[in-house]
């Protein structure tokens, strides 16, 4: 699962610094005015929030999308609402299956670059958080499809996505274990070859399922930190992600990573 991110301004914008086109920089500053001053060090995707993202229409020029895809096909605005929390995230395993993904999952991808993503652990009743990074200073790049969707009543366009998710790696196996989940989850993060890949190739089922088994290894790490909800969580601040020890966690050995 990955409802909870981290994405800075610097971070959104890294594909795209790597033209060195100051141009184009100055015009994407622009087209994307306003998130430079709403750094996003903790937000949830319930909150349908506008993150640069880089879709198959141009891979190095990102646009503010809605975390949460509507389908084309959906037909009013209360349908559209409905829908949009539970597209926050489109399992892999059945991306080319579920009418919701089946289109954009064969050319509409898009990229998604963080500085992380949050997940809970769950130990005696109890929930903590951890904050999950790459092992080296660069963000991590996440698998995403988007659409577009056509409001019958006002005309507007509203673009959303969806981060791809996969199995948990073996971190992720210690980390994600919600008992109400079979198994654990974690976002699709790709490596620099694998992001090329996805952003220009049209995936049919198979080029999904070979890239799903023969990735190589995510160098991620994770640690705890404050609680992301209710009355003791910081907010959108930059501490958010900082590291926090729960005592009660000392006597779970399986946590010690």
């Amino acid at each position: 699962m990955c409802y909870d991110i981290k994405v800075l301004h610097e971070t959104a914008l890294k594909r795209a610094r790597r033209k060195n086109d100051p141009e184009l920089m100055s015009i994407i500053e622009k087209e994307i005015e306003g998130f430079d001053k709403l750094n996003f060090h903790h937000v949830s995707g319930y909150s349908h929030p506008k993150i640069p993202v880089y879709t198959s229409l141009n891979s190095t020029r990102p646009k503010l999308l809605d975390w949460g895809l509507i389908p084309f096909w959906i037909k009013d605005e209360l349908s559209a609402k409905k829908i949009q929390n539970s597209t926050l995230n489109a399992r892999a395993e059945s991306l080319h299956e579920k009418p919701a993904f089946r289109k954009a999952a064969k050319n509409q991808h898009c990229l998604i670059f963080v500085d992380g993503f949050y997940e809970h652990h769950h130990y005696k009743g109890k929930t903590f958080p951890y904050f999950i990074q790459s092992n080296n200073p660069e963000p991590l790049c996440l698998a995403g499809i988007w659409d577009e969707w056509v409001n019958p009543e006002t005309g507007e366009i509203y673009k959303g996505f969806s981060i791809v998710t996969t199995k948990g790696n073996a971190l992720l196996k210690k980390i994600h274990n919600n008992p109400k989940l079979t198994e654990a989850r974690m976002p699709l993060v790709l490596d620099a070859a694998e992001e090329e890949m996805w952003i220009t190739a049209d995936f049919d089922k198979n080029k999904l399922e070979d890239l799903i088994t023969n990735q190589a290894p995510i160098q991620i790490k994770a640690h705890t930190v404050r609680k992301l909800r209710g009355k003791t969580a910081l907010g959108n601040v930059k501490e958010v992600s900082d590291k926090y020890v729960y005592p009660e966690l000392s006597s779970a050995p399986e946590l010690d990573f």
